[in-house]
């Protein structure tokens, strides 16, 4: 994977957002709720006890996670990423 984000990612987050997502992930990761790729993403989503998918602009390709938004879509668990945060890190 290369540092730099993928000029077809968009929409990205901005600083403060991402170090709150980083924390969330931090939070998940200890309490062992942490499922990591593409594959465990849409396994998750299709089970549907995902509540909050994280993807990264620096995914190369980066059709290996394009599908994922549809996915959430498809099962309802798009939200507004701020509320969804907020609500997750209380």
């Amino acid at each position: 994977m290369s540092s730099e984000p993928n000029p077809k990612a968009f929409p990205l987050a901005d600083a403060a957002l991402t170090n709150q997502i980083l924390d969330l992930v931090q939070q998940a990761s200890h309490y062992k709720q942490l499922k990591k790729g593409a594959n465990e993403a849409t396994k998750t989503l299709n089970r549907g006890i995902s509540e909050f998918v994280v993807m990264t602009a620096d995914v190369e390709p980066i059709e290996i996670v394009l599908h994922l938004p549809l996915l959430c879509e498809d099962k309802s668990q798009i939200q507004s990423v701020k509320n969804a945060i907020e609500r997750l890190l209380i």
